[in-house]
C-alpha cells in the first residue's frame, strides 16, 4: 500500500505539474502572507522565486527513505532547497517551515524567533492528507479515502496524531512570539488576519497596500502564479485543492461523519480549543 520513496526520487509527471492548484494548503497560504509582510510586499520576488527557495523545510530529509535520492532536474519539483543541514549557512532573516510539534523543535524557539502556527478542521486535514499522500507517491492511487481515514483516525499516518500537535501549540497561544491561527479565520476574514500579522511582525502598510496584498492572496490570483501552477486542467490529486473549508463533507459517508464527530469530541473534551465554522 505504501511507497518507499519520497517526492525527490520520483518527480511529479508533467501532467501533474500543470494541474491547477485548486485547494489552498493552509501552510503555504500563510507562508505567502508572512513572507510578503516581512519583506516589504515584494510581489516581484514571490512571482519569480518559489516557496521552496524562500523557505527552508527543515525536517524534510528525515522523512525520506534511506535509499539514494535523486535530485530532480526541474527546480519546481524540489521539496526544499534548504533544510536543517544547510540552515546555519542561510542569511538572516531566515524563513523556516516545519510540520513538527513544538516539543520537537528547539526548546528556546519561542524566545528567539517569531512563530506562526496554523490549524484546520481535522476532517479537511484528512481529505488534504489523502490526496497529498497520493501525489507524493506515499500511497498507491487505488487507496480509497475510507481506507485512508481508518489509518488517519488511528494515528498511523505521517504527522499524526493531530490533536496533541495542535493542543500543544494552543497551550502556547498567548506567548508574545507565537501567533496561533485557524485556516478558517483566513478564509472568513483575510483582511483581519493580514492586520494581525502586520501587528505581530511590527510592520505598517497603507490601506491600499493591504488591499493589494489581500487581492494577491485571493485564490483566483494565487492559482495564476507561475511558481504555484498554471493550467486549466482538473484533477483531485493536486497539492492545493479547493481553497475552502468544509469540503470534507463530499468525501465522508454517514458512518464516517459519525466517526469523525466522536473522534473530535473525544479529543477536545479536555481542552477549550474549538475549530471555527466557516462563513464562506
Amino acid at each position: 500500500m505504501q511507497k518507499q520513496f519520497p517526492l525527490d526520487i520520483v518527480p511529479l509527471t508533467d501532467e501533474e505539474d500543470k494541474i491547477v492548484k485548486k485547494y489552498y494548503k493552509g501552510t503555504t497560504w500563510l507562508q505567502e502572507l508572512v513572507w510578503l509582510v516581512a519583506n516589504d510586499l515584494d510581489f516581484e520576488k514571490t512571482t519569480n522565486e518559489p516557496f521552496t527557495k524562500r523557505y527552508a523545510y527543515i525536517e524534510y530529509p528525515t522523512q525520506a527513505s534511506d535509499i539514494t535520492k535523486i535530485v530532480p532536474t526541474n527546480p519546481s519539483h524540489r521539496a526544499t532547497f534548504d533544510d536543517f543541514r544547510t540552515l546555519p549557512n542561510m542569511t538572516s532573516p531566515r524563513f523556516l517551515k516545519s510540520h513538527l510539534p513544538l516539543s520537537c523543535l528547539p526548546p528556546n524557539l519561542l524566545d528567539t524567533a517569531k512563530v506562526f502556527y496554523i490549524a484546520r478542521d481535522i476532517r479537511d486535514v484528512a481529505v488534504s492528507f489523502h490526496f497529498a499522500h497520493k501525489l507524493f507517491r506515499y500511497f498507491d492511487d487505488d487507496v480509497t479515502f475510507k481506507e485512508f481515514w481508518d489509518l488517519f483516525k488511528n494515528n498511523l499516518i505521517l504527522h499524526t496524531p493531530i490533536f496533541p500537535h495542535v493542543q500543544e501549540a494552543w497551550s502556547q497561544r498567548n506567548h508574545p512570539n507565537l501567533m496561533f491561527l485557524f485556516y478558517e479565520e483566513m478564509q472568513n476574514d483575510l483582511p483581519d488576519v493580514i492586520d494581525r500579522v502586520c501587528t505581530f511582525l511590527g510592520r505598517e502598510y497603507s490601506k491600499e497596500q493591504k488591499e493589494k496584498l489581500a487581492s494577491h492572496l485571493s485564490f483566483e490570483n494565487m492559482k495564476k502564479g507561475p511558481k504555484l501552477a498554471q493550467s486549466s486542467g482538473q484533477n483531485e490529486k493536486t497539492f492545493f485543492r479547493k481553497g475552502k473549508s468544509g469540503g470534507w463533507v463530499e468525501y465522508f459517508d454517514d458512518e464516517m461523519k459519525k466517526e469523525a464527530e466522536e473522534y473530535i469530541q473525544r479529543n477536545l473534551e479536555k481542552t477549550d480549543m474549538r475549530y471555527p465554522t466557516t462563513n464562506k
